[in-house]
């Protein structure tokens, strides 16, 4: 389950009134014409987290809200992201160069991403992260995925909620990307018919565009 996210009226005054705080009004015009015309911005932008870092991002380098391709555009989120969480921090991060310890954790979560995505579930539960040694707390604090309860009254649960579906596909295709080009398992996705390609092709498309040997 999703938290209803912001509506087109309040992307556009979202992005007026953050570059009027940073007292650069002029670059909402621009941004917000980008916001209509792209698919992949558009597709983001109504998630609240998503939308701050798109105005951080235009408002740092343009080119990296205008990558050309969908898995670029998330490519980027990450590293500004990860980014954000090493200023904050005192960590050193070299150019677009994950930090180790968050490069294995995202590694480990988009493992896990793949295999809640083969069962079709969205939320990880928590004890599952525990037993294969996942620094959730790090992953929390990147951003990349909310800590949540089950619906469950007798027994509720703590899972890992991932702040967007496109989000969690993106992080599976990365590991998948990883996996099929070091030769670590070459049938994870396990594609046994045509309507399953169709199911997991936002995967597909992230794992080519992760590596394109994938």
């Amino acid at each position: 389950m999703y938290i209803l996210g912001f509506s087109s009226e309040h992307v556009l005054k979202y992005v007026q009134q953050y570059f009027s705080i940073v007292e650069h009004p002029e670059l909402a015009g621009p941004l917000i014409s980008i916001i209509k015309e792209s698919r992949p911005v558009t597709d983001l932008i109504h998630t609240p987290i998503f939308l701050m870092l798109v105005c951080l991002m235009w408002e740092q380098d343009k080119s990296m809200v205008s990558p050309g391709t969908m898995t670029g555009l998330y490519n980027n989120l990450l590293t500004c992201l990860v980014r954000k969480h090493c200023k904050r921090e005192g960590l050193d991060m070299e150019a677009e160069l994950l930090p180790e310890s968050i490069a294995e954790s995202l590694m480990q979560l988009g493992k896990l991403a793949l295999e809640a995505l083969l069962r079709n579930e969205t939320l990880l539960d928590l004890e599952e992260i525990d037993r294969e040694n996942v620094d959730w707390k790090l992953l929390l604090k990147i951003g990349v995925v909310s800590l949540e309860f089950s619906a469950s009254k007798w027994h509720p649960r703590k899972q890992l909620n991932f702040s967007h579906k496109t989000m969690q596909e993106f992080l599976a295709g990365r590991y998948v990307a990883h996996a099929v080009v070091n030769q670590d398992n070459v049938e994870l996705l396990q594609l046994t018919s045509v309507s399953k390609a169709l199911e997991l092709s936002s995967l597909l498309q992230f794992t080519c565009g992760c590596d394109s040997r994938a």
